[in-house]
């Protein structure tokens, strides 16, 4: 889905309302003023200018400290909801000034006074939250029946009993007033309002300063030439064309981390040993259910991910002795995997055609879905900040502005990779339109176990569509092979990284101390597992937990597996024979925002993570692309 032929980006091209757009060469180093106008996005539908903005900076300082009036008062129904009210009115005001400060900075990361200003819009966020910071407290003192009787007596706050249910679900594992603060200082994020970022710990932090301080040896390129490899260039030469260069690269990379073997188990063991007693303070049974309640969810959900992959092995093993056959290879190691199976087919992609034809593959959403996408990515509308200029922040993201409509930043080069990235904002951006347009701002932002479903089921339908128009055998190959690979990262990859954080959880949680040693031998382990007999472990191999971040989030990355397996399971659903109830019930799951738990909300939808189908449905298909792939290529 990232790299397109041109023969079938132009079946996609069809009459859609979205207007010609002007020619534009994309220059990453162009100043920012050189960039058409038309293809920026619209800041002033935030703030017409930054007076604006410090005006409402302003009025909203000398509001903040309002939501103390309330402190002491909340058992009275009227009191709450009047606090309420203002509490999520201020918030809303003040993140309003946040995001502008925030895109501000995104365009222009070299200009100081954009940091200053995001800095202060930042500041009266946590100024906010320092004020209010008695709301949860009193509110968990209300009596079940009390609380009851004030959403009869007051019809007005029931708009905010998804916050408050969801408050009072977690009662009992709120500790005492001062208990509470400690852990606040500790970082401890499990009752985190909205917006608010969980707080680094010291070993993440740890983690952070050990991979910058690392010096990374010098390699050869492609021309023999000697070359100083980074972290962030360590990617490219994995998956370099040539054999010898990828060896030396993932060897070296290897053994520079070994050399600090002892301190990443540090870091990371004494990461997951915080993680585990924070969950034990609050009386959790493991860290998993502890981490997993939050966003009300289960560890049912978490293992029957695990337990559903590890069923369905077979197909990685097919894709690795393919992998194996097709490079020609007498051993597949971990430094051949990155290398693309076929080449060839890269061409130039225009925004304007990259957008047309999105509106064509996508049409298996429906006119509810098809409408907020083209609206958004209509430049004329303000949504979408296209191409790159000097220092934009590099990548892209869609950030929702509640009352306004999402903003997408992009960093469109005219490349196929752009129109799957295109594919995939677009999905987040959809979503906060539609929950912000249905729900409240107190339960709008959905959590992140659904934000990645809307994204890889857009990109599941561009993929689907390309394939069946592809118009030459390298072509479809090439685009089978793009596919296999995004399940075998997102999917069986995540899978294993998830199945690794709950095993070194579970270690802690036994006595058991954590060596380099455990974690390797445990990470060895599952590579061996999953990857099957077709691929040659490398004694290093089992070091590659070391420098993985996504270790440090507190059981997140299984929501990457999951969110591509709820994706490609509502797009099959979306070729089915009931198709406008799929369409239905996906509208009215990314509407639901954070209105009703989330597996029932993704029910609406058609899918349950607590059964096996969803997931199945996705291996299946990539047990399908394998198949077919062999064909093409065998």
């Amino acid at each position: 889905m990232r790299l397109i032929h041109r023969f079938a980006l132009m079946a996609l091209m069809l009459c859609v309302a979205l207007p010609a757009l002007a020619e534009y060469t994309p220059d990453p180093n162009a100043a920012r003023d050189d960039v058409p106008g038309e293809f920026k996005w619209d800041l002033g539908q935030l703030f017409s200018d930054e007076a604006a903005w410090q005006a409402s900076m302003d009025e909203l300082g000398g509001q903040v400290q309002m939501i103390s009036a309330y402190e002491g008062k909340l058992a009275v129904g009227a009191d709450l909801q009047e606090c309420l009210t203002t509490y999520f009115d201020l918030h809303n005001r003040i993140n309003h000034c946040t995001l502008y400060a925030n895109l501000l900075v995104a365009t222009h990361l070299d200009d100081d006074h954009a940091h200053d200003m995001e800095t202060r819009a930042l500041g009266l966020m946590d100024e906010l939250g320092r004020a209010a910071s008695f709301i949860r407290g009193e509110m968990l003192e209300i009596e079940p029946e009390a609380m009851q009787a004030a959403y009869r007596e007051m019809p007005g706050l029931e708009v905010f009993r998804p916050y408050i249910e969801n408050l009072q679900r977690r009662a009992d594992r709120v500790l005492g007033a001062e208990a509470e603060r400690v852990l606040g200082l500790l970082g401890d994020n499990q009752w985190a309002e909205i917006d608010l970022n969980e707080i680094p710990s010291g070993h993440e932090t740890s983690f952070g300063a050990l991979l910058t301080d690392i010096q990374w040896p010098m390699v050869h390129d492609e021309d023999g030439n000697e070359v100083q490899m980074t972290l962030a260039s360590y990617g490219r030469f994995r998956g370099s064309p040539d054999r010898e260069v990828r060896r030396e690269a993932v060897a070296k990379f290897f053994a520079t981390l070994r050399q600090y073997q002892h301190a990443f188990a540090s870091t990371l063991g004494g990461q997951f040993e915080f993680t585990v007693a924070l969950a034990q303070s609050r009386g959790y049974d493991s860290a998993l259910e502890a981490y997993l309640d939050k966003d009300g969810l289960t560890p049912a959900v978490y293992r029957n991910l695990i337990e559903t992959v590890n069923a369905n092995l077979e197909p990685l093993h097919r894709y690795m002795a393919l992998r194996k056959r097709a490079m020609g290879l007498d051993e597949l190691h971990l430094y051949d995997l990155y290398r693309p199976l076929t080449e060839g087919f890269e061409v130039d992609v225009t925004f304007d055609e990259a957008s047309k034809g999105l509106m064509k593959a996508l049409q298996p959403l429906g006119p509810a879905y098809l409408e907020v996408l083209e609206r958004g990515m209509d430049p004329a509308n303000g949504w979408i900040d296209v191409y790159p200029n000097a220092h934009k922040r590099s990548g892209a993201f869609s950030a929702s502005v509640y009352g306004r409509h999402p903003y997408v930043l992009m960093n469109f080069q005219n490349s196929q990779d752009d129109m799957s990235t295109l594919a995939h904002e677009y999905g987040h951006a959809v979503h906060s339109h539609l929950a912000m347009n249905a729900q409240p701002y107190s339960s709008y932002r959905y959590v992140p176990f659904l934000a990645e479903i809307a994204s890889t089921c857009n990109e599941a339908l561009l993929s689907d569509y390309l394939v069946a128009n592809a118009k030459s055998d390298g072509e479809r190959a090439y685009l089978l092979a793009d596919r296999m690979e995004s399940i075998r990262t997102t999917i069986y990859r995540q899978t294993l990284f998830a199945e690794f954080e709950l095993a070194v959880h579970s270690f802690i949680e036994q006595g058991t101390p954590i060596t380099a040693t455990l974690l390797d031998e445990t990470y060895a382990d599952l590579v061996r597992r999953y990857y099957g007999p077709s691929y040659t472990l490398d004694p290093d191999d089992g070091m590659e937990w070391a420098y993985i971040p996504h270790f440090y989030y507190k059981y997140y990355v299984f929501t990457y597996a999951t969110g591509l397996s709820s994706g490609i399971a509502i797009a099959d659903g979306l070729r089915g024979d009931n198709a406008e109830d799929v369409q239905a019930g996906l509208v009215a799951m990314l509407s639901g925002g954070a209105s009703e738990p989330p597996l029932d909300l993704l029910r609406k939808a058609g899918v349950d993570l607590t059964r096996p189908a969803a997931i199945e449905a996705a291996l299946k298909a990539f047990e399908q692309t394998v198949a077919e792939m062999e064909k093409l290529i065998d």
